[in-house]
């Protein structure tokens, strides 16, 4: 019995514990706050430093079991004590809140004086690059993609890839360009200016709507956030859905003297889930005073140039240089600026030979030693030469010299192929010219052909064009390669019922066969022989150097415009020539 009686007191003495204490842990965990308990000087304090009045405490005298919520003119803070640091005078306003079981309660916002101006507070050199410094201004516009910085006004980011982000801190996984962002035409023209002129203000003209907002803008140097007072972070008015307060709650991920990039957490909704977005701004008067870099252009190669500049089956080239055109300058991208300059006397006997066995090479030119010595080819088609060039002038004026470049290389210009071997026909090297600033600003070319090895077969290249009144082109005929007297034959293939005008071109051949007749002895449409009178199908020159042309249909000509009907087709226009390589004639007949 007497046993019992202690377990039972011992039972009763627990219980009484236990309801002693339960209405402490209600009063500590469970209470609920209404607005007037969170008064100030109630539940905070807003005090100004001692020493410096512009530097304001804030601090909750709540318990450390409840997480305050403060709106302050520097953002937003869930610490129990807050420093602010306010520089310019003025008054102020403080709402303190705070995290109950049954929700969030704030207490009625309170208001304190800042009497006088600190300037210590805006000398960080961050305030110098947002706003121009004190006393001045600077006004901010969307990146368009054009200046050098942001691909577009705006960036995505992957929340979950970007713990902690902010201040440089900020991986985008989308950097849409300009028109795949958030402005549309209109909003292109808006712009934001931060100034420093008696306090920190802050407007924002929306050009889509003509309408300018005003207030005034706090920025945490410490934080790198960034708040708005009365006047919303410039942004487009189609965005506005995607975040619930345009006037805080924003991270300043970049700020340099030319660019600004701010950032914040966008709500879901029908764009997609939360998610990162940074707006991104540069400096108005560096956009208006931004030149481009200009792009540097090189010469550009066919994927495959390398397998006929080093043929595997022909390891020994000798090169010389071309006697119609053996030099010209070139762009830097390597086409040519048709120059016209007269040749010196016996630069054909200079030659090239390289050896792409053993990376070797050999200069000849009349009046020279030869130069030998081993060379590299890069993947971009500079060539270097160990023992160097001899410096060989090439034009009469004395202008165009054979030697290497002011980088002491040659690079390839430009290839053309032989198509009729399918070999290389032509190699243009180049050596750079720099201008007294040292910049690359062209070439001086050299025109190099491939030296024949036993007796070259001389040809020609010839080809049938047709096109129609709205100067549509159809497919050329196949090269046709004239080689010496004979018959050929020259086919189109398609359709066009449309026919203005219809010739054949012989590329070159005037030059060493001036006396040249190419007569006409068939023409076929769609299979079936048209009626044509050769003598009135005029003889002259094509638009190539040297170029015979027959203008078997010719609009500007009566006397074969009237048949142009004839050639419309269906399936194919047939040509046959009977070329004579000499006729004692001239094939254009010379004017009295």
């Amino acid at each position: 019995m007497k046993l019992n009686y202690y377990i039972y007191s011992l039972i009763a003495g627990v219980l009484l514990m236990f309801s002693a204490c339960t209405p402490d842990e209600y009063e500590m965990g469970g209470k609920t706050f209404t607005p007037e308990d969170l008064a100030e000087g109630v539940a905070y304090t807003v005090t100004h430093d001692a020493n410096n009045p512009n530097i304001v405490y804030l601090k909750s005298l709540l318990g450390p079991e409840f997480t305050p919520l403060w709106e302050h003119p520097q953002g937003r803070s869930q610490e129990a004590e807050v420093t602010l640091q306010i520089a310019f005078e003025g008054t102020y306003e403080v709402t303190f809140g705070v995290e109950t079981r049954g929700g969030v309660v704030y207490g009625a916002p309170t208001t304190f004086t800042i009497d006088n101006f600190c300037a210590d507070f805006v000398t960080d050199e961050l305030w110098t690059m947002l706003t121009g410094g004190v006393g001045s201004s600077k006004t901010w516009i969307y990146d368009n993609g054009s200046y050098g910085l942001a691909s577009g006004d705006l960036s995505y980011g992957d929340p979950a890839a970007n713990p902690g982000w902010g201040w440089n801190n900020f991986t985008s996984n989308w950097d849409p360009a300009a028109g795949e962002g958030a402005c549309g035409t209109a909003d292109w023209a808006s712009y934001m200016t931060f100034d420093l002129n008696g306090n920190s203000n802050y407007s924002y003209y929306n050009a889509a709507t003509g309408t300018t907002q005003t207030g005034l803008f706090s920025m945490n140097t410490s934080d790198h956030t960034i708040t708005f007072t009365n006047a919303d972070l410039m942004h487009p008015d189609n965005w506005t859905e995607r975040k619930g307060d345009w006037r805080r709650d924003f991270r300043i991920i970049t700020l340099t003297e030319n660019q600004l990039r701010i950032g914040y957490l966008r709500i879901p909704g029908g764009w997609g889930g939360e998610w990162l977005e940074v707006f991104n701004y540069v400096s108005k008067e560096y956009a208006d005073n931004y030149e481009a870099p200009a792009v540097e252009v090189y010469p550009t190669l066919p994927s495959d140039w390398r397998d006929y500049v080093e043929p595997k089956t022909n390891r020994i080239i000798t090169y010389v240089l071309d006697e119609r055109t053996p030099y010209d300058w070139c762009n830097p991208d390597g086409t040519l600026k048709n120059v016209t300059s007269t040749p010196a006397e016996g630069i054909s006997g200079l030659e090239l030979t390289l050896n792409s066995r053993e990376s070797t090479y050999t200069v000849s030119a009349p009046g020279y030693d030869d130069i030998e010595g081993s060379y590299s080819l890069s993947s971009d088609g500079i060539y270097t030469f160990s023992a160097g060039l001899p410096e060989v002038t090439l034009s009469a004026d004395g202008r165009a010299v054979f030697k290497l470049g002011d980088d002491n290389a040659l690079r390839i210009m430009q290839i053309a192929l032989d198509d009729y071997s399918g070999g290389l026909s032509d190699l243009w090297l180049g050596g750079v010219e720099q201008d007294a600033f040292g910049h690359r600003y062209q070439y001086m070319g050299y025109h190099f052909i491939p030296k024949p090895e036993g007796e070259a077969v001389e040809r020609f290249t010839a080809s049938l064009h047709y096109f129609n009144s709205g100067w549509s082109y159809t497919p050329a005929s196949a090269d046709v390669y004239i080689t010496g007297d004979g018959t050929y034959t020259f086919l189109i293939e398609g359709a066009d019922s449309d026919p203005y005008g219809v010739y054949l071109d012989v590329q070159g051949i005037l030059g060493d066969y001036p006396n040249v007749d190419i007569v006409i002895t068939d023409i076929q449409v769609d299979g079936n022989s048209v009626a044509f009178d050769d003598s009135v199908i005029e003889r002259g020159e094509g638009d190539g150097d040297n170029t015979a042309r027959r203008y078997i249909v010719n609009p500007w000509n009566d006397a074969t415009a009237g048949d142009a009907s004839q050639y419309a087709f269906t399936s194919s226009i047939e040509v046959t020539i009977q070329v004579t390589m000499d006729t004692g004639t001239p094939f254009i007949t010379p004017a009295e």
